[in-house]
């Protein structure tokens, strides 16, 4: 991030009460409380990873539309930025006293963000946690949550999901029927699957972590929760440094460094999942692949990949998402909820889910052709039950920066995991 939060939110305390009276409509805006039909003004929505290409301004335009079915005379100003400019955006927009209307952001940003004074409750907006249950799982609900009240609805999740080749398997002698249950038998057979050449260099991996280097936390995460440990406690006080945080990351650095099964930092030149192109046996793999022929489909592939959770301590999955929420200090509270709600809307969730590689988040998206058509969304939205998370607290964004590097020092055999995730928790603490 190129500016911190911290520094961020020294500044909002200074403009809450600027805020508090300014504006973020165009011209000819119209007070909070008009009938939602003759409302006029403008929403500033800002979005992260939503592509400024057509592709990207149609799925954006749907949201609109349906928005317009409530507010047809209100106008929507939508920047489209990466998450690497989204903390820059948003201060700086805080420091210009012109907040968003509506921000749209990772699951792990909901905390920091509220800290920070960019986002409002929307318990107090009148949105209700018993509401929220009733509409996506249970477990999207906590991370939603600052200070007990709600501060963003989730709107596409984005797991990660584990796959492997059933000819893959067959080849080398295991039984296509029996994934890995554990994650030492996951080990095992990532050292099976693993092909080379006569001079011991990798033909096909065995275990492909889909991670570039320093970002192998999500991977970390996904496998700590396997033996029944979590980023963050319930209270917000970090629980990563515990056996099962040590033998998550023991093994993935043993993975790496001395089984050879995977390679550090690989990813093909498209950054797919090695799995899905045939480049690994076994590995995580995203919730939407393309089954048709042609262009980015993989076409039969499709039928040889098999999609399995690790059943270690607890049965789970890694889940990362999108979510939205309203800006603090907005004059329009309603239409931007509003707003908020057509994103969360069943077809805007299928749209992004497309564009951001995920799949919907509601509970009973499973009945839809759009899940049904995709094997990998479809097991995805089944298992959104079993959720693991990297998220926790109000300065965790500043800490995630920190947190891949970190565990790159254990992978590479530089460091103990012991000794890192000890070092990581002082940090977590501060």
């Amino acid at each position: 991030m190129q500016r911190g939060l911290k520094a961020a939110a020294a500044l909002a305390v200074a403009l809450t009460t600027v805020l508090a009276g300014c504006s973020s409509g165009g011209d000819g805006d119209q007070a909070e409380g008009q009938d939602p039909a003759t409302a006029t003004g403008t929403l500033r929505v800002v979005v992260p990873n939503f592509s400024a290409d057509n592709e990207g301004q149609a799925v954006f335009q749907g949201i609109v539309d349906i928005f317009h079915k409530t507010y047809p005379q209100m106008k929507v100003e939508p920047d489209f930025v990466p998450y690497d400019n989204l903390n820059q955006k948003i201060s700086t927009a805080l420091s210009a006293g012109s907040n968003y209307d509506v921000v749209s952001a990772g699951i792990g940003w909901v905390q920091p963000l509220a800290d920070l004074g960019a986002i409002q409750s929307l318990t107090k907006l009148g949105v209700s946690t018993e509401e929220l249950e009733k509409t996506v799982y249970p477990a999207f609900v906590p991370p939603m949550k600052f200070d007990n009240d709600l501060y963003a609805v989730p709107v596409v999740a984005n797991p990660r999901l584990l796959a492997y080749s059933k000819s893959a398997f067959t080849e080398a002698g295991l039984d296509p029927a029996k994934p890995p249950q554990s994650l030492t038998e996951l080990r095992e057979d990532a050292k099976k699957l693993t092909k080379r050449d006569a001079k011991g260099q990798i033909t096909r991996t065995g275990f492909d972590f889909w991670a570039p280097a320093g970002n192998y936390r999500q991977q970390f995460v996904a496998f700590m929760g396997a033996k029944g440990g979590q980023m963050f406690a319930e209270d917000g006080q970090p629980s990563f440094d515990s056996p099962a945080g040590t033998e998550a990351l023991q093994l993935i650095h043993d993975m790496v460094g001395v089984d050879k099964s995977s390679t550090y930092g690989y990813q093909n030149s498209a950054k797919t999942a090695l799995v899905t192109s045939g480049e690994a046996a076994m590995g995580f793999a995203s919730p939407y692949v393309d089954c048709g022929k042609g262009g980015e489909g993989i076409g039969d592939k499709c039928k040889d990949l098999v999609y399995f959770n690790l059943k270690d301590s607890k049965e789970v999955m890694y889940v990362g998402g999108r979510v939205a929420a309203v800006g603090e200090g907005t004059k329009y509270p309603q239409a931007a909820l509003a707003f908020v709600k057509a994103m969360q809307d069943q077809k805007s969730q299928e749209a992004i889910s497309k564009l951001d590689v995920g799949v919907p988040i509601s509970s009973t998206a499973g009945d839809s052709a759009f899940v049904k058509a995709n094997p990998a969304g479809s097991f995805a939205w089944k298992n959104l039950d079993k959720a693991v998370f990297e998220y926790g607290g109000a300065t965790f964004l500043d800490f995630r920066s920190k947190f891949g590097p970190s565990l790159d020092e254990v992978i590479l055999g530089r460091k103990s995991p012991q000794d890192v995730l000890k070092e990581l928790d002082g940090v977590a603490r501060k």
